[in-house]
């Protein structure tokens, strides 16, 4: 099983399913693993894990470096590397995450950490789906015709400094259609091999929607690495080495209301980085909550059917509140062009914006 054999035992399943191997958690191992049976790694891993129709855990104090093949994949440790799964990834919330998924199916917990780029596997009849494929009732509403995109020769007609009433859009209830959503995906049709970047919180449902969408998902959740970087009292300036991708990387970026926890010149930061990471006309979509809706937990915003949003509490993120008027917030913004801005009754706005 080992090409460097090691202190590792094999017991039988609870289940009575068959023999499982066990890298206890004294044990570490650096080489090439290849296996006929599941693997379960308790201990310490670096190298190569290659699983024959089985599958690999790597168990909450499991320290793993390695390139993975298995079946399924569950990960509740640490693990470092590019996983390859012929079904499904499970991360849970105990999980650290960094590196590549490619699998048919990934299911992540709130409160997992992650940095990694998401690519599921599809059937040869599969395609990445369109807006026009969903609803159009649902997702249109009153509007018959989408709104325009703009392209580099428009965007300088368009003002970034006031939010007009016409532009306002809206709604009675926190469950809404997100017609900023549905105008960034639309925005992403026209680009051949669309890479976008989502800076959490991580969320389960926005990866499976994101991933119908675009070829690569990337996501590192940006809300996890400051909540961590403030628990243990570090300069905010450390936070943006996870945002060390490569210049022109992505066509959209996905902030959500993350300006909300920031002071205004990490916000500047936020913004000068955006601008690296974005590609000609890349899009950005950006939320922010009016004083009406500060609230005491952190909400991650969650994407349904007919891009309708949902709030779900993120209880384990506890970061301080900035609230801002509308002109401040685009004045923070003004790099960008705006493209769209919507108003909800819940005092939600949502901005859509494009690099010059």
């Amino acid at each position: 099983m080992f090409r460097k054999p090691k202190n590792v035992k094999k017991i039988k399943s609870l289940a009575s399913i068959g023999e499982k191997s066990i890298i206890g958690e004294k044990v570490s191992f650096e080489g090439i693993v290849r296996s006929n049976e599941d693997l379960i790694i308790n201990g310490s891993v670096k190298g190569n894990i290659g699983l024959v129709d089985c599958d690999l855990t790597v168990a909450p104090k499991g320290q793993v470096e390695a390139e993975i093949c298995a079946q399924n994949v569950s990960i509740s440790g640490q693990l470092i590397g590019n996983v390859k799964a012929i079904s499904s990834v499970e991360i849970t919330r105990e999980a650290n995450f960094s590196g590549q998924i490619k699998a048919k199916r990934v299911s992540i917990e709130d409160g997992a950490s992650l940095r990694a780029a998401i690519e599921l596997e599809r059937e040869p009849h599969e395609q990445i789906l369109p807006t026009e494929t969903l609803s159009e009732q649902k997702v249109y509403k009153s509007e018959k015709e989408a709104l325009p995109l703009l392209n580099e020769s428009e965007s300088p007609a368009i003002t970034t400094h006031l939010l007009r009433e016409e532009d306002f859009l809206e709604s009675e209830s926190v469950a809404h259609t997100s017609n900023a959503i549905r105008l960034f995906i639309k925005g992403l049709e026209r680009k051949k091999d669309r890479q976008i970047l989502d800076i959490g919180p991580v969320c389960s449902e926005n990866i499976n929607f994101l991933t119908q969408h675009v070829m690569t998902l990337y996501v590192c959740d940006m809300f996890l690495q400051l909540d961590q970087e403030q628990r243990k009292d570090l300069p905010i300036s450390s936070l943006w080495q996870h945002l060390n991708y490569q210049p022109d990387s992505f066509d959209g970026i996905l902030l959500w209301d993350l300006i909300d926890y920031l002071e205004d010149n990490e916000v500047s930061r936020l913004v000068e980085l955006c601008i690296k990471m974005l590609r000609s006309s890349g899009l950005v979509m950006v939320f922010s909550l009016s004083e009406q809706t500060i609230q005491t937990v952190v909400n991650s915003f969650v994407i349904n059917d007919s891009f309708q949003l949902d709030l779900r509490p993120q209880p384990h993120l506890d970061l301080p509140f900035h609230m801002r008027q509308n002109r401040e917030v685009l004045s923070l913004l003004t790099p960008f062009t705006l493209v769209k801005s919507f108003i909800y009754h819940n005092g939600l706005r949502q901005f859509l914006l494009q690099r010059n």
